[in-house]
C-alpha cells in the first residue's frame, strides 16, 4: 500500500512539474533554451505517463470502464511537440491564428496536469504522514532549483541552496535573482514555503498526538495494573493495609493467568 501510494505521489509531482512549465512558458516569452528545454522534458514525462498508464490498461480486468475512469490520464499522455506538430500541419490557421491554437492547446493540457496532480495526491493527503510531506517538499525545492538554474543560469549547488533558503523563507539574500521568471517562480516557491511551513508544523503534530494513541492503544489491563501498582508502592507510606493486601491478590492472579 504504501509503495502505491509513494508511485502515485511521484506522478502527481510529474504533473505538477509539468503544469509549472506550462505556466512559466504561457506568462513570458521565454529564451529558446529554456523552451526548448521546458519541451524535452515534457516530452519525458509524457513519456513515463504514457507507459504507467499502458500497465494499468493491461491490468486491469474492465478495460472499458478503466478507460472512461482515467480520461484525464490518457489525455496528459500527449507531449506539447506533439500537440504543437498536429496543429501546424493540418493548418488551421485560416480560421484561428495557428499561434492562438497552440496556446489554447497548452492551457487544455495545463489543466489536465493540474486535474492528474489532484487526483494523484488525494489519497496521500488523507494519510496525514510526515514521510510522505517530507517527499513532495524535497522535490518541489529540486524542481524550483532546477528550473532557477536553468533561468539564472548558475550552477545547480547554487539554484539548491537559494531553493531551499527560499523555501524556507529565511531569505538571506547572498543569491540574487536577475530576470522577472526567476522572481516569479521564487514568489511561487515561497507561497509553497508558507504553506507547508504550517502543514509541516500541524503534520508533525498530528504524528505526535497519533503516535501517543498508538501507544496507549497497545497497552493492555495488565500493564496498567502493573503501572499503577508500582503508582501506589512509591507511595508505601500511605497504602492501607486492605489496599496491600489487594495488590497482593492482583499480583497473585497476574501471575498465574502467566503462566496458563
Amino acid at each position: 500500500m504504501k509503495v502505491k501510494i509513494l508511485y502515485e505521489l511521484f506522478m502527481g509531482l510529474l504533473s505538477l512539474m509539468a503544469a509549472i512549465m506550462i505556466i512559466l512558458d504561457l506568462m513570458y516569452e521565454l529564451p529558446l533554451m529554456v523552451v526548448e528545454s521546458f519541451y524535452f522534458i515534457n516530452l519525458i514525462v509524457c513519456i513515463i505517463f504514457f507507459i504507467d498508464y499502458l500497465i494499468n490498461f493491461f491490468i486491469s480486468r474492465n478495460k472499458l470502464h478503466f478507460i472512461m475512469d482515467n480520461a484525464v490520464d490518457l489525455l496528459s499522455t500527449f507531449p506539447l511537440i506533439v500537440i504543437g506538430r498536429i496543429i501546424f500541419d493540418l493548418n488551421l490557421g485560416s480560421f484561428i491564428d495557428i499561434y492562438v491554437e497552440f496556446k489554447i492547446s497548452k492551457v487544455i493540457i495545463l489543466v489536465i496536469l493540474i486535474m492528474k496532480f489532484k487526483d494523484k495526491i488525494r489519497e496521500s493527503v488523507k494519510l496525514n504522514k510526515f514521510n510522505y510531506l517530507l517527499i513532495v517538499t524535497t522535490i518541489i525545492i529540486v524542481l524550483g532549483s532546477v528550473i532557477i538554474a536553468l533561468l539564472e543560469n548558475m550552477s545547480f549547488g547554487d539554484a539548491i541552496w537559494w531553493s531551499f533558503v527560499t523555501f524556507t523563507t529565511v531569505g538571506y539574500g547572498d543569491i540574487l535573482l536577475t530576470t522577472k521568471l526567476g522572481r516569479i517562480v521564487a514568489i511561487l516557491l515561497m507561497i509553497f514555503g508558507i504553506g507547508f511551513i504550517g502543514v509541516t508544523t500541524s503534520t508533525i503534530a498530528a504524528y505526535i498526538i497519533n503516535n501517543d494513541i498508538r501507544k496507549r492503544k497497545k497497552r493492555n489491563f495488565k500493564d496498567e495494573t502493573i503501572e499503577f501498582i508500582k503508582y501506589r508502592i512509591d507511595d508505601l507510606e500511605n497504602v492501607s493495609d486492605e489496599e496491600l493486601e489487594n495488590i497482593y491478590k492482583t499480583l497473585r492472579v497476574l501471575k498465574e493467568n502467566k503462566k496458563k
